[in-house]
């Protein structure tokens, strides 16, 4: 009888998360007293908590402070424009984007770390299906040396994928697609630009046409305009004699 046991999947989901939740406690751990105090700032400015202590603290001070609100022992101390409130929330927004920056600043160095153990697991895994292609090959091949009823055809595309590529040759060919891609784009803009200025080619032109023919207007109905006159001088002139 075989003493392997049988591992079922959520056994394994289980030590998947157990093994995620040690890191994170290991990662935990290795903060400081500094990187904890950011962390809570952090936590505590972006809460619906800290807007509701601000509007509070704002409501009470511009009110105090123009007379609609009186707390004995407390007189206006900060008048319109609030020149003293200003500074404090100047003050704060500078000390809260320095502790927001920190938390940033550490989250993006445990994403790298993350990304870099993604693209670890990730070659590993590519490494090991190639290994398993190489091995169903082989298996193929032997099934064919052995018998005949076994016929098979050799695949090019399978020997492509027995051989694992490098990450550089990766990145190379995903830097030459971006680049492909911002060919097509360039070029595709060109295009709609020259049939702008061919349409605007063809406005321009005709604005010049009607401008011409409204000059030619102007001019008639002036000449006739001194036309009317003349003759409405003449026929004064008659008159007169």
């Amino acid at each position: 009888m075989s003493n392997n046991k049988v591992v079922s999947q959520s056994e394994i989901i289980r030590k998947n998360i157990s093994a995620v939740i040690e890191m994170q406690r290991k990662e935990s751990e290795a903060h400081t007293l500094q990187d904890k105090v950011a962390d809570a700032i952090t936590r505590f400015s972006g809460s619906m908590a800290f807007v509701y202590l601000h509007a509070l603290w704002f409501g009470i001070w511009i009110l105090l402070n123009i007379g609609l609100l009186h707390i004995p022992h407390i007189s206006e101390f900060d008048p319109f424009p609030f020149g003293l409130l200003t500074m404090i929330v100047s003050l704060e927004a500078i000390f809260l984007s320095t502790f927001i920056l920190v938390s940033q600043n550490r989250d993006a160095a445990v994403n790298a770390q993350r990304s870099e153990l993604d693209l670890q697991v990730n070659l590993l895994a590519e490494q090991k299906a190639t290994k398993v292609l190489e091995t169903l090959d082989h298996i193929a091949q032997q099934l064919n040396n052995m018998s005949s009823r076994f016929n098979f055809a050799p695949d090019p595309e399978l020997e492509a994928l027995k051989q694992s590529p490098a990450p550089q040759e990766v990145l190379k060919v995903m830097e030459e697609a971006v680049k492909e891609g911002a060919l097509d784009v360039q070029e595709r803009v060109e295009e709609v630009v020259e049939e702008i200025t061919g349409e605007l080619d063809v406005v321009r032109s005709n604005v010049e046409r009607v401008s011409e023919q409204v000059e030619t207007v102007a001019s008639d109905v002036s000449k006739i305009k001194q036309g009317i006159e003349e003759q409405t001088g003449e026929h004064k002139l008659s008159r007169s004699k």
